[in-house]
C-alpha cells in the first residue's frame, strides 16, 4: 500500500502535487488555488472520495504532524534533471544525532512562487528537487525523475465533483491507517 509515486503541477501561483499508492488503490492529492484562496486535500481510495478544505497557507493533511524545522542554505548545488539546484539542510530543534538533519534540493529555475506553502519545507523559495516526506511510520526520499513543460488546464487546480467533505483529523485517520505496515 506505500506509495510509489509523486507528480506535482503548477500554473502560476497555482499548484498541486499527487502521491499515489499500492498501484492505484489509493491517491492523496493536494490544490492550492491562491486566487480562490483555496487548499484542498483530497483522498481517493477503493473508489471511496474524501476532501478537507484548509485554509490557504495551512498544511496539507499529513504534514501537519511534523515538526517545525530550522533551514540552513548552503552554496553546495548538484544537477538534478539537467536542472541546477541549490542544497539546503532542515535541521529539527530536538537534533540529537546527524541523521536528525536532512539534505534537501532544491531550484529556482523553475519560476513558481511560493511552490511550499503547504509542506514543511515552505522557508525554502525553490522548486523541490529532492527532500523527504514523514510521516507515521514512513520515510521517504523522494527526488524528482522527470520535468516537463506542459500547458495545465486551470482545472487541475480546482477540486472535482463527487467527493464527500470530511473534518482533518477524519482524513488524517484514513490515511495513517493506509500507512500502517501492519
Amino acid at each position: 500500500m506505500l506509495p510509489n509515486k509523486m507528480v506535482t503541477k503548477y500554473r502560476g501561483e497555482n499548484y498541486s502535487f499527487d502521491i499515489e499508492g499500492f498501484f492505484g488503490l489509493f491517491v492523496i492529492e493536494n490544490i492550492v488555488n491562491p486566487k480562490l484562496s483555496k487548499n484542498f486535500t483530497l483522498l481517493n481510495v477503493l473508489n471511496k472520495k474524501f476532501y478537507y478544505q484548509g485554509e490557504l497557507n495551512e498544511p496539507a493533511v499529513g504534514f501537519g504532524l511534523i515538526p517545525e524545522m530550522n533551514i540552513e542554505f548552503t552554496e553546495e548545488t548538484k544537477y538534478i534533471c539537467g536542472i541546477e539546484c541549490k542544497k539546503a539542510l532542515a535541521i529539527f530543534p530536538f537534533a540529537k544525532k546527524s541523521n536528525d538533519t536532512l539534505e534537501i534540493f532544491y531550484t529556482s529555475e523553475i519560476p513558481i512562487p511560493n511552490p511550499n506553502r503547504t509542506t514543511p519545507y515552505r522557508k525554502i523559495d525553490g522548486v523541490l528537487m529532492e527532500f523527504y516526506l514523514e510521516l507515521p511510520n514512513l520515510k521517504m526520499k523522494l527526488t524528482a525523475n522527470a520535468v516537463y513543460k506542459k500547458n495545465i488546464a486551470i482545472a487541475e487546480f480546482v477540486k472535482p465533483d463527487g467527493y464527500k467533505e470530511v473534518s482533518r483529523a477524519y482524513l488524517e485517520t484514513v490515511l495513517y491507517k493506509l500507512m500502517d505496515p501492519e
